[in-house]
């Protein structure tokens, strides 16, 4: 038994540590690289719930004894997951250094939450006289699951509902069990792990905001680019012209097609003109923009006017001109002071624009397009190439906002100029107007949806309402309503009159409070708590700038250790196997899949190299130090997939590598320095003995 257990022991020994050290070196990494053994872990998880799937569909046949060993072994497993999954992330929350615990608990927490499905399952099996099948029971439960994420209301918007599975006391009691054990490890792994990621996003905005201020600064600006809207006009008027092949007799090698091909392109040229036209010229004319705002919102009968100015319905012509001279007027200032400077603000109405002109069965410009371009050269529809590379050009639009959303680089600390409040103001403003552009985006989508006929309207257009106006106001309203702390709709007493209904419309709803949430709110609140940090002095300032050098250091000072001890062996212990694709940063060396720990460390430094750059500039004084070690230590290592040491004397080595071991102390005594200096109130944002000689090497 000895000879049999101790190998199997020892094998069991050795398969931990392997998977200690991959959790710690997992653990240490950015969160994006956690998503695949998250994912891989998710893949064990659904081959576990399928063999408890089995179990319980044996289970269905069974008598009370076998139900209730099934509820025993499953629950078992349960209790066991969650409790691993609970002590993790409790103990992450308490220390957030304790990242591997996080891992592990997300990880695990699949696992948990499912086994736990499956253990609800089995005691509503067990509890039930004639249970309903299986999936109809794991539905219910995944149905309360969805329905506790908070903000969205899932079910309702996808109206999705499901009917309870165990009648009585004890399917109310076993459902709340459900919800009190079950969610919230799910909530506390979320929690867990948005802190994370808040605090490594908080810190690194925070080290280039700070980066920014020792360096040139580059003037901000949002210009669109119009390649993606001169391709979805061209496009647009292709698909039109396909269409008409499609249910026309009309041939392809025609004139049609030819006067087809040249209002396309004109279109795509069009389309790219109007773009910086838009941009260029439109930015001039806040008068006459503020001014047709002013008369859109005092003639037209719409929640705006309703709300804003409840009295102006049963006016007269001169009356409601008076009043739109005394709206364009305070319109006119408030844009000119808060917002004519945010290129936010002149992008959302372009949007606001091509939305309502082109989109819906009924969109203004279409229909005047449709009524007017009665001109069909060669039998071409003239109107309908227009409409819809109007409309495909509108989306394109949309789709340009929102990617802007997603990828805007904030102003605070970066190109305010040393003015932090006027950096704040400027992102708060920003990112309000960049909630606007979601909820056209999101209007867009449920205009198209009905259009489509995959939504309904609650209501008829009637007056001066289009399917457009009335989606703007729905997505807008359910938006403001979904939003967590005042209820703004009941206290403005804004109702909403018309919907647009179904699960895909419910599905774009959710979408748009999401993206709210998580591009608006919370950059928000991020904002203001760096805003804090920048205005409140330099506690943790040297911390947050010499972060990276730092890092730099100590991945050479580890190399140089390991160059040391080789030497001192006198052989090299160690290859280089030369990568295929190649890293764009790498110019003094090869970046390579190493074989060994001093590889990879190199590797590090020469990618924490690119992010000094990105941070301080090639000309920086970190950079210029960190070049110095980093060269050094690359000469010693080896560059170009060669061996380390090539045949050298043994003093050759030794000097090779003690040149390298004194550029990288020389620059980790840099940073210690600096940070010492910092510290004690000196001013500056670099190393002074670099700043002497900014250009040696």
């Amino acid at each position: 038994m000895e000879r049999l257990l101790t190998p199997m022991f020892d094998g069991y020994d050795r398969w931990r540590d392997r998977a200690q050290a991959w959790i710690d070196e997992t653990a240490g990494k950015p969160i994006r690289a956690w998503i695949a053994p998250v994912l891989l872990a998710f893949a064990a998880t659904a081959a576990l719930v399928g063999l408890l799937r089995l179990l319980l569909a044996a289970a269905v046949g069974f008598g009370p004894f076998g139900r209730w060993a099934v509820v025993a072994v499953i629950g078992t497993l349960a209790v066991v997951m969650l409790v691993v999954v609970t002590r993790n992330v409790v103990v992450s929350l308490a220390d957030p250094s304790q990242r591997r615990l996080l891992l592990i608990a997300l990880i695990t927490s699949g696992a948990g939450i499912l086994a736990s499905v499956q253990a609800v399952v089995a005691l509503t099996i067990a509890l039930s006289d004639d249970p309903p099948p299986l999936w109809t029971i794991e539905r219910f439960y995944l149905w309360r699951l969805v329905g506790s994420v908070p903000l969205l209301d899932i079910p309702a918007r996808l109206e999705w509902a499901e009917p309870p599975v165990l009648p009585g006391l004890a399917g109310h009691v076993l459902e709340l069990a459900f919800i009190l054990v079950v969610i919230p490890p799910l909530v506390r792994v979320g929690i867990a792990l948005y802190g994370q990621a808040e605090d490594r996003a908080r810190e690194r905005e925070y080290s280039e905001a700070l980066a920014h201020r020792f360096r040139a600064r580059r003037l901000w600006s949002s210009l669109a680019d119009p390649r993606l809207t001169t391709i979805a006009a061209g496009a647009g008027a292709g698909w039109a012209l396909v269409e008409l092949y499609r249910h026309t007799p009309t041939r392809i090698l025609s004139l049609t097609t030819l006067v087809g091909v040249v209002v396309a392109a004109a279109l795509a040229l069009v389309a790219a003109v109007a773009v910086r036209w838009m941009y260029d010229v439109l930015s001039e004319q806040a008068a006459l923009i503020t001014l047709a705002c002013a008369a859109l919102l005092v003639w037209l009968d719409s929640p705006a006017r309703r709300l804003l100015l409840p009295s102006a319905g049963p006016f007269g012509a001169w009356e409601k001109l008076g009043v739109t001279l005394a709206v364009w007027l305070v319109l006119l200032l408030i844009v000119l002071v808060f917002l004519w400077s945010d290129p936010e603000f002149l992008e959302a109405l372009l949007a606001f624009t091509l939305v309502i002109g082109f989109l819906g069965g009924d969109a203004p410009a279409a229909v005047w397009l449709h009524h007017h371009a009665t001109w069909q050269p060669w039998g071409l529809p003239l109107d309908q190439l227009l409409i819809t590379a109007g409309r495909w050009f509108t989306v394109a639009f949309l789709v340009h906002l929102v990617w802007a959303v997603i990828r805007r680089q904030p102003i605070l600390g970066h190109a305010d100029y040393g003015d932090t409040a006027g950096g704040l103001r400027q992102d708060l403003r920003a990112y309000l107007l960049r909630a606007v552009h979601l909820v056209i985006a999101a209007a867009a989508a449920l205009t198209l949806l009905r259009s489509a006929h995959a939504a309904t309207g609650s209501a008829p257009v009637a007056g001066p309402w289009t399917e457009a106006s009335q989606a703007l106001t729905a997505a807008a309203w359910h938006v403001v309503d979904s939003l967590p702390g005042p209820d703004v709709t009941e206290i403005l007493d804004w109702r909403l009159t018309a919907d647009v209904t179904g699960r895909w419309a419910g599905l774009v709803v959710i979408l748009a409070v999401g993206a709210t949430v998580l591009l608006v709110a919370l950059p928000m609140v991020r904002t203001v708590a760096l805003w804090a940090r920048l205005t409140a002095g330099r506690p943790r300032s040297s911390e947050a700038l010499a972060s990276v050098p730092g890092a730099v250091a100590d991945d050479l000072a580890a190399v140089v250790a390991h160059l040391e001890g080789v030497a001192a062996a006198g052989e090299p212990r160690f290859t280089l196997v030369p990568r295929a694709r190649r890293v764009p940063f790498g110019r003094r060396v090869d970046l390579v899949t190493p074989t060994g720990t001093a590889g990879r460390r190199l590797v590090q430094a020469e990618l924490n190299m690119a992010t000094l750059v990105r941070l301080f500039g090639h000309e920086s004084g970190w950079y210029q130090a960190a070049d110095r070690a980093f060269a050094a230590t690359a000469r010693a290592f080896g560059a170009h997939g060669q061996s380390a040491f090539p045949r050298l004397d043994a003093g050759r080595r030794q000097d090779t590598v003690a040149a390298a071991r004194a550029a990288v102390d020389g620059y980790a005594a840099l940073i210690v320095d600096w940070r010492a200096a910092w510290q004690a109130g000196a001013p500056g944002g670099e190393p002074a003995a670099v700043q002497a000689q900014p250009n040696e090497a």
